[in-house]
Formats: structure tokens, C-alpha cells, sequence
């Protein structure tokens, strides 16, 4: 008897009996077998822990003004940007050398900007060979000097005046230049120039001067 029990308990949780056979509507018994299918689906927006209200709190760091901040001036980052050009300088200094002379030379521009032009000029250097209607007629060591004159006259009109002078050795060059420019048309410009030499040597001197008259067109 006890044999049988034993034997009983050992065996019972192997073996499945069948279920009983059940008539009914195939649908609702596989509605029933599977009890997922019995949920109800939810169409609402709203999660259990309510963070999709409106009137939910809002931690601090994630809260937006009403009205947007001025965003901060940066370098850079307006519409323009005042530029101005540095000054150039109104006086130079420049080392030459050429075939008939060398020599340094300072320049000042004391009137630049308007309607006047004003420029000075001297400087020191040595000849090597004379050259025609420039300095003296012999070499040596010679000291230049060199004064610019402009008016504009006008819109059409611009006169132009130059004195250069050379001395060494006794001897002094002079060089007059006198100019008229007129505006004819856009591209025609009539050019009058006037120059007077003048060379002396000791207590003799020779002067010359020399005229022309010129019609230019600018392609």
C-alpha cells in the first residue's frame, strides 16, 4: 500500500491529462486561450505619471521665457564695420641711381588734399655725366632742390607749375615749368606747357625757354 502511494506522488507531476472537450464558438475560444487579447487599447496621450500635462511643474533648467533674449554682441557679428585706411605720410625719403647721377633726396608734401598741391623737395648727390636740360654740364657733387605747385581751376582746368634748380662747381641750373590742362571732352584734353632754362657759370649765363601746345586723347 505504501508502495503504491509512493509511486503515485512520483509519477503525478509528469503526467498531463487532457482537457476536456469544450463546444462552443471557435472565436470565443481563442479569445479565451489567450488572455493578452482581452486588454483594452488606450488612445489617450496622457502616461501614468502625468509629465504630458499642461500644468505639470517644469524643472528650472528646462523653463523658457516668453519673450526671447537679446542675443549677445559679438566682435564680428554687426551688419558694417567702420573701416578707415591709414594716413599716408606727408614726407619721404628715397636713394637714387641713374646712368648721369646718385644721391638721396627728402620730399614734403605741404598741401595735398584740395584743390592746391604743394611739394618740396632737396637733396644732395653726385653727377657723373651731364645730361641735357637736366643739372649742370659737368660731374661732381651737386645739391638739388625741387619745388611742385598745382591749382585745379574748375572742373576742366589744372595748372601745374615746377622750379628745379642745380648747383656745384660754380655753376647753377634753373628749370621754370609753367602748364595749363583744359577738359575739353571726356577723352580730349588740350596740354600747354612753358619751360625757361637758365645756366650760369661764374658772372656769364645763357638762358632758352621753350613753348608747346599738344591736343590728347585717352583711349
Amino acid at each position: 500500500m505504501l508502495g503504491t502511494l509512493g509511486l503515485v506522488l512520483l509519477t503525478g507531476p509528469f503526467l498531463t491529462l487532457p482537457m476536456p472537450a469544450v463546444d462552443g464558438d471557435p472565436a470565443l475560444m481563442a479569445l479565451g486561450s489567450d488572455p493578452a487579447q482581452l486588454r483594452l487599447f488606450c488612445y489617450s496621450t496622457r502616461c501614468g505619471d502625468e509629465e504630458w500635462q499642461r500644468n505639470s511643474p517644469v524643472a528650472s533648467h528646462l523653463a523658457f521665457d516668453a519673450k526671447p533674449r537679446a542675443r549677445p554682441a559679438l566682435p564680428g557679428s554687426q551688419p558694417w564695420i567702420g573701416l578707415r585706411a591709414p594716413a599716408r605720410p606727408r614726407d619721404a625719403t628715397a636713394s637714387y641711381s641713374n646712368n648721369w647721377r646718385i644721391g638721396t633726396r627728402y620730399h614734403l608734401q605741404a598741401l595735398r588734399d584740395g584743390p592746391t598741391r604743394l611739394g618740396v623737395q632737396v637733396g644732395a648727390g653726385y653727377r657723373l655725366a651731364p645730361l641735357y636740360d637736366d643739372g649742370i654740364g659737368r660731374p661732381g657733387a651737386v645739391l638739388r632742390g625741387e619745388l611742385d605747385f598745382g591749382h585745379q581751376i574748375g572742373d576742366r582746368a589744372k595748372w601745374n607749375q615746377r622750379i628745379q634748380f642745380e648747383t656745384g662747381h660754380g655753376t647753377t641750373f634753373v628749370k621754370q615749368s609753367f602748364g595749363l590742362d583744359v577738359t575739353l571732352w571726356p577723352s580730349w584734353t588740350l596740354e600747354t606747357d612753358f619751360e625757361i632754362r637758365h645756366n650760369e657759370t661764374g658772372r656769364t649765363g645763357t638762358e632758352s625757354a621753350e613753348s608747346s601746345l599738344q591736343l590728347r586723347r585717352r583711349f
